[in-house]
């Protein structure tokens, strides 16, 4: 944080007794190097008899590696609906000077992110003497905003956790319940009246610093959500609760004005299928309403009206969702709000405000089908809902992107509000398909044609880095795409068909000219029958302890074609290889068919997480394809 650089006159002060007392604590052997440790955080929590919360919370940390300075620096979050009353820092350096930061040298910054405005700030600074071997220390008071009367606490961090600590005090008559996200219940002690503390000491850290393949890291992070209830209020405790909270946040925002209902007659005129009308309202609203973010307190989480919206052209991921249901509203469907966190930290044991983006829920009619829903859910009472979302452009409707699949979620739907998860999608939604035919000189130069054919999250990709890219960005796109498995090439006849049609595949073609891809030695030829494209992703050998992220169901096909030069036949040929490990496979066969050298393969992965345990399956399937793929075949001359 480069504002923070700027503070350099310290204040010599002695530092609080905790500060001293967590300093002191032993710590125990750490296996994986951690660049600091979190020596004590405690948080206390102060219920106001309106049900607003004031939150007083001390952390102290130690520095261990020079990659830890940065944990020299605190924040203390707030927004218009918050206050931050007062922060204290303090450090202790390696020589045992005690020092304490100026009030003045504290610094206000504003949140930096994609939003165009919003009023999150930070009150920030750092620590003096913050290097390797020091202690350094915060302890601020927060007015926290009453949206829910929900309290997070969390149960692990990237950085070990030697004392955690977390202490509620309700005024009384007030009720609570507690639950757990990825831990076991820990067992609340009552310090007297209504004032309740949950204590943990010596938490791993989450530490992804060289996984491969790592999840989330919001899927790994533990947490408790403490909901609470003044005197004779029930406790909002349920996601139909907090459905119903969202419902009243966006009362009257899908009103439908004179010109949105012309407009979605308008896009649906001539057409009766459902699927058809559904995808033209959503195809205007992904397209013509642009993506700007305005949020002020609760308009974190409150759409702006849909006439707004409509008017204004612009609105951001609650926005669109709000502008869908309202126009689909105007043609007789009903889409309603589609709660979801891209960081998947949200999850259906643990009801909360975790969510941080916003896609769209269609109902379905009963019995209508179609071959184009592959994000449908079917809900206990038998409703059926279309998922999409109107804010990522490149995605076909009908299917989500990979990033939310698999993800708790929660269906906004009034008395009916539920946490749902959000379908896989079939691999087949999600292809690349390469073709290609070459002709092989005796020199080993080669020379031919290739299409590449790609679809789903696989064409959004391609899409977004060619869209919005110059003629000189797009050469370099496909001079390094290639150049990952051909040197010394030059690329002619380059077309790109079907950018714009999200519905189709987006098709590359090219012709590829490499004075130098197989190597002559005297009377022998050494070719690599795959030409193009690695199917390998990242593996190694040590003990895996999270799951395993695959990114994304997907199907890739290589069909290459290699002319043989005249004189030269097949000494040699790889051995096929068929691998099939259940939530992924791999088959490559290469053959001759006349003078063509012919390579096929197919690779398919069926699931997105697979569990730690089942690792030596993935180091096994990755194995198989890279040796594959470095496999030549073996030409011989004949005279």
């Amino acid at each position: 944080m480069g504002v923070l650089a700027q503070v350099r006159a310290y204040a010599k002060d002695s530092v609080p007794d905790w500060v001293r007392d967590a300093a002191k604590t032993p710590l125990p052997e750490y296996k994986h190097n951690p660049n600091a440790v979190i020596l004590l955080d405690d948080q206390e929590y102060t219920i106001q008899p309106n049900g607003h919360a004031v939150l007083h919370e001390r952390i102290v940390r130690k520095i261990l590696r020079p990659q830890g300075r940065d944990k020299a620096e605190f924040y203390a979050h707030y927004n218009k609906d918050s206050k931050v009353n007062w922060m204290h820092i303090w450090s202790i350096g390696t020589d045992g000077h005690e020092y304490a930061l100026k009030d003045k040298e504290q610094v206000d910054v504003a949140s930096v992110s994609y939003i165009l405005y919003e009023d999150d700030r930070y009150r920030a600074g750092k620590a003096p003497a913050g290097d390797p071997g020091a202690i350094v220390a915060m302890e601020y008071e927060e007015q926290e905003p009453y949206y829910m009367p929900e309290i997070l606490w969390g149960l692990n961090d990237n950085l070990p956790i030697v004392h955690n600590r977390l202490t509620v005090k309700f005024p009384a008559g007030f009720t609570y319940s507690v639950h757990w996200k990825k831990h076991d219940p820990i067992t609340a002690v009552n310090l007297g009246g209504n004032n309740w503390q949950w204590e943990q000491t010596n938490i791993p850290a989450i530490d992804m610093r060289d996984v491969v393949l790592p999840p989330e890291q919001g899927e790994l992070i533990s947490l408790m959500t403490l909901h609470y209830a003044m005197p004779g209020a029930a406790i909002a405790e349920d996601w139909k609760a907090y459905g119903e909270w969202y419902v009243g946040l966006t009362q009257g925002r899908t009103a439908v004005t004179p010109e949105m209902k012309a407009k979605a007659l308008e896009l649906t005129a001539g057409k009766t299928d459902f699927y058809e009308r559904a995808k033209a309202i959503q195809n205007f609203v992904r397209g013509d309403i642009r993506y700007v973010a305005v949020e002020v307190g609760v308009g974190g989480y409150q759409p702006h009206a849909a006439a707004d919206i409509f008017s204004h052209r612009y609105g951001d991921c609650k926005d669109k969702a709000t502008l869908l249901a309202a126009m689909l509203s105007a043609v007789g469907i009903h889409s309603t709000w589609l709660w979801v966190d891209v960081e998947h930290t949200m999850d259906q044991s643990m009801p909360s405000l975790l969510g941080d983006h916003m896609v769209a829920a269609i109902e379905v009619p009963p019995g209508y089908e179609s071959p184009e829903m592959h994000s449908l859910i079917t809900l206990k009472n038998g409703k059926r809902f279309l998922i999409t979302d109107p804010t990522w452009e490149k995605t076909p409707f009908g299917q989500i992107e990979h990033e939310l699949q698999g993800t708790s979620a929660l269906l906004v739907d009034g008395e009916q509000s539920q946490s749902i998860v959000i379908p896989v999608m079939d691999p087949d939604r999600n292809t690349w398909t390469r073709t290609a035919h070459m002709k092989l000189a005796p020199d080993g130069s080669l020379e031919g044609d290739v299409v590449e054919s790609m679809y789903g999250d696989e064409g959004a990709e391609f899409r977004y880095a060619f869209e919005f890219s110059d003629e000189h960005r797009r050469t370099e796109i496909l001079d390094h795409h290639v150049n990952a498995d051909i040197t010394g090439f030059i690329l002619t006849n380059v077309k790109v068909d079907d950018l714009p049609e999200v519905d189709k595949p987006a098709v590359l073609s090219y012709t590829v000219h490499a004075k130098s891809y197989a190597k002559a030695m005297g009377p022998m030829i050494m070719v690599r029958p795959r030409l193009l494209g690695s199917d390998v992703i990242s593996f190694d050998d040590r003990k895996r302890i999270y799951v395993v992220n695959m990114g994304e169901t997907v199907r890739k096909q290589d069909s290459f074609d290699v002319e043989l030069p005249a004189g030269y036949v097949v000494d040699e040929l790889p051995v096929p290889v068929k691998k099939d490990v259940g939530f992924a496979s791999y088959e490559s066969t290469t053959t001759v068919q006349g003078n063509v050298l012919h390579y096929d393969r197919t690779y398919t992965v069926r699931s997105i997480e697979i569990p730690a345990k089942q690792y030596d399956q993935v180091r096994e399937l990755m194995s198989a394809i890279l040796n594959d793929e470095r496999s030549s075949a073996i030409l011989r001359k004949t005279n």
